[in-house]
């Protein structure tokens, strides 16, 4: 009886072992996500733009720091999925707390609500690990560009805690170039870290390549500011705890921006 007692057993833990995934170890790099790709983003974004071909004005939804609070993450997609208005979300870095595996896929499963495109800027968390190397098979390249509507969106790392040499500035300056055959309305920056105080004529520099707004996360409150003298605006939107997200409105002529905390309100730039 004890023998057949012990086989059963086996085959039960057999059984049950073979019909669930382990990881081998926390240090895993295959993340499971489709979500986050910035290749398939894109494209989606490709279709609503030839979708509204002929929509002039369009807004872009700004979160950032989700990476302790993936349930409040996943309740800001849904509340932006509801604001018509908005065609896409920026997420701009720290996706992740500690650069594992695991964090990325509690991301990924929060914004797979997502009813628009999501385009991600890596954050100084999310390169700690094997985060680098997540990052760069499931979601893409450190730096990259786009343009919507003749509105040109510039990503660039600028993580000085994780990597070295960081921004690549000549290749932000050959981004923001406007070719002759080109019509650009705008440039718009994004980053995860705001210009640094070690780093005081980097908004100079940006602005003198000829961005018109600059976007950023990782102190986990809002703030809006510019260089009296320089006159380049500088959003830094809060972490998503308790739902709080930015909103970005563009026109041919302008571009303004709300702080949702939960509710939207238009605020302006502080010279400094």
């Amino acid at each position: 009886m004890t023998l057949i007692k012990n086989i059963m057993l086996a085959t039960i833990t057999s059984l049950l072992i073979s019909s669930c995934r382990f990881d081998i170890s926390p240090w895993e790099n295959d993340v499971n996500c489709d979500t986050l790709n910035l290749e398939a983003n894109l494209e989606w974004l490709n279709l609503i733009e030839k979708r509204y071909k002929d929509k002039t004005d369009f807004s872009v939804a700004v979160i950032g720091d989700p990476q302790q609070y993936p349930g409040d993450l996943e309740l800001t997609i849904k509340k932006i999925n509801k604001i018509n208005k908005v065609d896409f979300v920026l997420l701009l870095g720290d996706l992740t707390e500690t650069g594992v595996e695991k964090e990325y896929e509690w991301t990924c499963k929060a914004v797979s609500h997502t009813s628009k495109p999501i385009l991600s800027v890596i954050g100084n968390h999310d390169a700690l690990a094997y985060g680098r190397v997540i990052w760069l098979d499931t979601i893409g390249p450190f730096d990259y560009s786009f343009t919507y509507k003749n509105t040109k969106f510039i990503a660039y790392n600028d993580n000085k805690y994780e990597f070295e040499n960081v921004p690549d500035k000549e290749w932000i300056a050959n981004e923001a170039l406007i070719s002759s055959d080109e019509t650009r309305l705008h440039t718009i920056g994004m980053s995860h870290i705001e210009p640094w105080d070690v780093e005081p004529t980097l908004t100079d520099e940006l602005k003198l390549m000829g961005f018109d707004q600059m976007l950023h996360a990782h102190n986990h409150k809002f703030a809006y500011w510019q260089k009296s003298s320089v006159e380049l605006p500088h959003f830094i939107t809060a972490d998503t705890r308790d739902v709080k997200f930015g909103i970005m409105n563009i026109t041919p002529d302008s571009i303004s921006i709300e702080q949702c905390d939960p509710e939207c309100v238009p605020i302006l730039p502080v010279n400094r």
